[in-house]
């Protein structure tokens, strides 16, 4: 297979063919931040939306049909090409010349992250203490509708919050009714932590080829549930390749 050098950050890397962007970054070692992206799955640009999803039994219709457009957390700068690209479906070409880390690069990610955070309980996100925790008591009297989950130190959307930053004008979090799913065998779901990056979705039907859950666009943001009533109407085989690829609590 023929190989492709190109330059990340002032770093040389030589890399097969066909290759991301974003694969050449973990290569070098260079941490581009991500929530859709997933080393199995691939990028999720494009995934169409169903036309209704059930979350906790209740029906929830899409008021949109555009594709997903992912996170756009991973946007890098190409010398010589206008504006922002992905980097994990980008593929990487002979003397590309990329970066990561531009201030405006850094702008554009912090107003990318807004919708993701804006529902998402996010006072451990940014405690001092996030990483030694026991999640029972809070040394800062935070309430606890207002905490995250128990991931502890695993948690994707902690580190990317701790790269990229969080928005100044993202604005209080304002806790709300979301539902849990306690009652199906093997694993719980809880929609609050959800940040609708489909990966469950993508897994569940590129990999394993059920398609119990898929996700709708509502009044702008992704909402992701059971194709049917619960798991079992919707025919999910308890597998939990869902739970494996969540980069939250929320599996």
């Amino acid at each position: 297979m023929s190989t492709i050098t190109l330059s990340i950050d002032d770093i040389e890397i030589t890399v097969d063919e066909g290759t991301t962007i974003l694969g050449a970054a973990d290569k070098a070692g260079v941490y581009i931040p991500r929530l859709c992206y997933h080393p199995d799955l691939g990028s999720s640009e494009g995934l169409a939306p169903a036309s209704h999803v059930y979350r906790g039994g209740e029906e929830i219709d899409g008021t949109d049909d555009k594709a997903y457009e992912g996170c756009r957390l991973c946007i890098v700068e190409i010398e010589g090409r206008e504006g922002f690209h992905p980097s994990c479906n980008t593929v990487v070409a002979q003397g590309m010349v990329v970066r990561t880390d531009t201030d405006q690069i850094k702008i554009q990610r912090k107003q990318n992250l807004i919708p993701i955070l804006v529902d998402h309980p996010r006072s451990c996100l940014t405690c001092a203490q996030q990483t030694t925790c026991d999640r029972t008591e809070c040394a800062n009297n935070i309430p606890e509708e207002e905490r995250c989950c128990p991931k502890l130190g695993n948690c994707e959307l902690q580190r990317v919050v701790n790269y990229i930053g969080v928005p100044e004008n993202l604005g209080k979090y304002a806790a709300k009714e979301c539902p849990e799913e306690e009652d199906e065998p093997l694993f719980t779901r809880d929609y609050s932590l959800c940040v609708g990056c489909t990966r469950c979705v993508r897994v569940c039907k590129d990999v394993r080829g059920i398609e119990a859950i898929g996700f709708v666009y509502r009044d702008g943001k992704v909402l992701v549930g059971t194709l049917d009533e619960s798991l079992a109407d919707s025919g999910c085989q308890f597998c939990t390749a869902c739970v494996e690829v969540c980069p939250t609590g929320a599996l």
